[in-house]
């Protein structure tokens, strides 16, 4: 779901260059159907190739990190991310097209965010526009200027490394942004290249692609086992840039096992049965569940899927050794638009239901709710999942929101 939106420009001239590279930034640390309707899968069509436009950060050799932070800053954001990952639910707002906004935009927004609860933001590290040119040089603007503005209003961030530029790309993908790396080294290099600059920049939660488990979001096609190995190699590259730093797995979508995408139970099993295992600080899911609601227990809900279906994610992670892992719930959404629509009302009531029982299980780490605004000309069946509208106006489930995580305490 992460990606329903159309990449427009995020940074023009050599003003907004200068702004990435010196703002002042300080953060405060039975007999039931088990097919899956269409309407519960959250990811059904790729997202633009098109990247966000960026006048030319773009830097040969090693990532170097940006801005003047004290040190002492950057160290306590890790040490206080690191055990909230541990300990305290995340909650968070999964929102793509933050970087493609003006840094003045892009601080309003995260104000309002922080104002209703929101303590995190989740956006992407994307390979195939921050690395298009090789190995040797980095396009880091629009990433620089996003981290900042997080940075400004004091909210942590899951940056997801995702995406493969052409020239990295396996043979017969190299025209799509979200296809399988050809080598797991390079994926890895990239993954570092991200810690290393945005670890000290205070990001602590790094997770490992978006819906692989899905052609959308993996090209050619799913493949368990290329992404439990770029898993493992961007987990080594990660930790030996940033020890501190919270690993998350590519949050898995519902789907089917249809031949191409992958049930992501079976999923689950096929990367632990391919080396997993350590190799992830808590598991990334989207149980998207409408048009019911996370109350209602189906096999197909990808809510019900995280504990109350045989086999769950977390029997799952129990027969494997990880029952002390936390799932990361890095989307969550309902739409009030389209031919899937919950309506409004159902949005407030899906999203006020799944935040209170969040509440109450001590095995979820996050809550990132998808999205925060609706994107005017977007097809109706991608569209709605926003907390505003296309023009800004609070739904219903803006305030419910915030009452719901006002009560959390």
């Amino acid at each position: 779901m992460l990606s329903r939106f159309l990449r427009g420009s995020v940074l023009a001239g050599l003003c907004l260059l200068l702004l990435c590279l010196n703002a002042q930034r300080t953060l405060v640390p039975a007999n039931e159907d088990t097919t899956i309707p269409a309407s519960a899968v959250s990811s059904a069509t790729a997202r633009s190739s098109e990247p966000p436009a960026s006048v030319s950060a773009i830097a040969t050799a090693a990532p170097v990190t940006t801005g003047n932070t004290p040190a002492a800053t950057a160290s306590q954001l890790a040490v206080t991310a690191g055990t909230d990952a541990a300990n305290a639910t995340v909650y968070g707002i999964s929102d793509p097209p933050l970087i493609n906004q003006s840094a003045s935009v892009q601080v309003e927004q995260l104000k309002a965010m922080k104002a209703m609860g929101v303590t995190s933001v989740r956006l992407e590290a994307n390979w195939y526009w921050g690395q298009p040119n090789g190995p040797g040089t980095f396009d880091w603007g629009p990433l620089d200027q996003v981290v900042a503005s997080i940075r400004e209003v004091g909210l942590s961030a899951d940056l997801i490394i995702d995406g493969c530029p052409p020239w990295a790309a396996v043979p017969g993908a190299e025209d799509t942004q979200y296809a399988q790396p050809a080598s797991a080294a390079e994926f890895a290099a990239w993954a570092r290249a991200v810690a290393a600059r945005f670890g000290p920049e205070g990001v602590a939660y790094f997770e490992i692609w978006n819906e692989p488990n899905v052609a959308d979001f993996w090209q050619p096609e799913p493949d368990p086992a290329a992404y439990t190995a770029d898993l493992i190699a961007a987990y080594a590259a990660i930790k030996a840039a940033d020890p501190t730093a919270v690993v998350l797995s590519g949050g898995l979508a519902p789907a089917d096992n249809d031949g191409t995408d992958y049930d992501p139970r079976t999923f689950l099993e096929d990367m632990y049965a391919d080396g997993a295992k350590g190799s992830f600080d808590a598991l990334g899911f989207h149980p998207y569940s409408y048009p019911d609601s996370p109350d209602t227990e189906t096999s197909w809900s990808g809510w019900s899927m995280m504990s109350d279906t045989s086999p769950s994610l977390r029997s799952i992670m129990a027969a494997n050794g990880d029952s002390a892992k936390k799932i990361w719930i890095t989307e969550y959404g309902a739409p009030t638009s389209g031919p899937n629509s919950v309506g409004e009302t159902g949005q407030s009531t899906d999203l006020v239901q799944a935040i209170s029982q969040v509440r109450t299980l001590d095995w979820i780490g996050s809550f990132y709710i998808y999205t925060w605004s609706d994107v005017s000309g977007q097809p109706a069946d991608q569209n709605g999942f926003g907390l505003l509208t296309d023009e800004n106006t609070q739904k219903p489930a803006y305030s419910a929101v915030a009452a719901a995580l006002a009560a959390n305490g």
